[in-house]
């Protein structure tokens, strides 16, 4: 079903914000990362950054608790969560000792850092009911996309009117029922990919023909996760025209032939530490080669499959919980890992096999979920989940710009680039309310850098 919204007026001037200018330096309020920065640094913040911070900022104004009795309570209160969730996203932690840890240690700075801003002009998009969940995003055909996690519709935002087009995606999923829109993508012919992490199916969308097609068949209970790219941000296809899935609570790669429907497992090495559905196999890429490098954030582990011999073999990160995430390759096969709880950026040269650089983000106390490379000049654009903000980062020159949203808990989970140089993103908070903005809706984002 396809229906045509118009935004109001008023709401989409409201999210017209000019913040063109010069670079400038600025001290506002304290953020999730200043609260993080603050605290000792160690296993148990590690910790708390890999298992709180998954789906919206922690640290202001919920880090306002001040007693041991009082965080005792909102962490068993998130575990009862993660337990209903069945996902394991809180590590095994002592729960008492954690919280008599943060009435010692946590404090709210009177103020945040102050940080070197670069000048864009940022436009937001109301898109969505404002009571549900808008993991990813994606431009294709002149359109900004989401996918509303609960409510199992697909929006498309016209980034010159703020025209959305509304459709209802047909997922096996009772009625009323999530099929939980989880990654958005797009192949080189330009359709959509998204992956259901409820539903447990896959559905590509023709964004000219305004069809689609559902693939069912994978595995119940492993919640598929990602799509696997390439060094241009495409998904990847192998010759064959095969595309990839990781999931979230099984340790292998998924196959899938989008023309037969045809759907293959290939199994990774297990992490026998942990409990197989608290591994967390996360992302992926794909290399010059063909072969699959994925990362698993709880199992600490950065993984190789090669197709051809279906043998796959993992190399352990130095420090424990460091929260390998969704990472992203260049076309010199050097792959881009945000550490989550570490606040930096791993470079692991694959035919070498081994770290090559290690790039600390420059507002401490920051969780980077993401990296995105843009395919025009080999950028790497990083979501500043704890800091309302994005980072540009240069490889060849090795300099960072920061560019700040203008919202309190932005937080971002992807980047996507259209054709005339825009950034897109979208608030990616679970749930949306978490994210402090005047629109009762999801919202889309496009960044222009003005520097």
């Amino acid at each position: 079903m396809r229906r045509r919204i118009f935004a109001a007026a008023a709401g989409f001037l409201l999210g017209a914000l000019a913040l063109a200018g010069t670079a400038c330096s600025k001290r506002g309020p304290a953020r999730s990362s200043d609260w993080f920065a603050s605290l000792p640094s160690g296993e148990i913040r590690r910790k708390l950054i890999i298992g709180c911070t998954s789906c919206h900022q922690l640290g202001p104004p919920v880090a306002y608790k001040s007693t041991a009795q009082e965080w005792e309570e909102t962490i068993r209160k998130m575990q009862g969560f993660d337990e209903k969730l069945d996902l394991a996203l809180i590590p095994e932690i002592d729960v008492a000792e954690v919280a008599r840890w943060l009435e010692k240690h946590s404090k709210i700075p009177p103020h945040g850092r102050t940080v070197r801003e670069s000048p864009a002009d940022i436009k937001e998009y109301p898109a969505g009911p404002w009571e549900s969940f808008y993991h990813d995003m994606e431009y294709a055909a002149g359109r900004a996309w989401i996918a509303d996690y609960f409510g199992n519709k697909l929006y498309g935002v016209d980034p010159e009117t703020g025209a959305v087009e509304e459709f209802a995606i047909p997922l096996n999923v009772p009625k009323g029922k999530p099929g939980g829109a989880h990654a958005i993508n797009k192949t080189r012919d330009g359709a959509l990919w998204i992956t259901f992490t409820k539903a447990e199916q896959v559905a590509r969308f023709d964004p000219v023909k305004k069809t689609f097609r559902v693939y069912s068949g994978f595995e119940k209970g492993a919640n598929i996760q990602y799509f696997a790219l390439d060094a241009e941000r495409w998904v990847y296809q192998d010759p064959k025209g095969r595309i990839w899935m990781t999931q979230f609570s099984k340790e292998f790669l998924t196959r899938l032939d989008p023309r037969t429907g045809r759907i293959e497992k290939f199994s990774t090495p297990r992490t026998g530490w942990l409990p197989e559905k608290a591994v967390h196999e996360y992302a992926a890429v794909a290399d010059s080669r063909g072969r699959l490098w994925y990362t698993e954030t709880h199992g600490n582990r950065v993984g190789v499959l090669d197709p051809a011999t279906r043998r796959a073999e993992e190399f352990e990160l130095s420090e424990a919980w460091s929260g390998p995430k969704r990472l992203a390759i260049d076309t010199a096969d050097r792959l881009w890992i945000p550490e989550l709880a570490q606040s930096r950026i791993l470079v692991f040269d694959t035919l070498a096999r081994k770290v090559v650089e290690r790039i600390t983000l420059p507002i401490k106390g920051d969780y980077p979920y993401a990296i995105r490379r843009n395919p025009k000049n080999g950028e790497m654009w990083i979501t500043g989940s704890g800091t309302d903000s994005l980072y540009r980062y240069d490889p060849r020159r090795k300099n960072f710009r920061i560019y700040r949203f203008p919202r309190r808990g932005a937080y971002t989970r992807t980047v996507a680039f259209d054709e005339k140089d825009n950034v897109w993103t979208c608030y990616a908070s679970y749930p949306n309310t978490h994210t402090q903005m005047p629109f009762r809706s999801g919202v889309i984002v496009r960044l222009t850098p003005r520097d």
